[in-house]
């Protein structure tokens, strides 16, 4: 399944990398492709393994706003 979300406060690629690498290290999760540009990370991940509360966690642990 695939998700969409707003994230404000990256500024370049080295901060899209770091929220990337930092999905992609989850369990359950395939890919995940963030822009700085757009404001998003787009998650390909398996619901019945991770949530959504979960992946805006790690997000958020990264030091950027998961939007509601």
């Amino acid at each position: 399944m695939k998700n969409e979300l707003q994230v404000s406060g990256m500024r370049c690629g080295g901060c899209e990398l770091l929220v990337k690498e930092a999905l992609e290290e989850v369990e359950g999760i395939s890919e995940a492709d963030a822009s700085h540009l757009k404001g998003t990370v787009v998650v390909d991940y398996e619901p019945e393994r991770v949530s959504i509360a979960f992946i805006a966690s790690v997000i958020e642990e990264q030091g950027f706003k998961v939007q509601a």
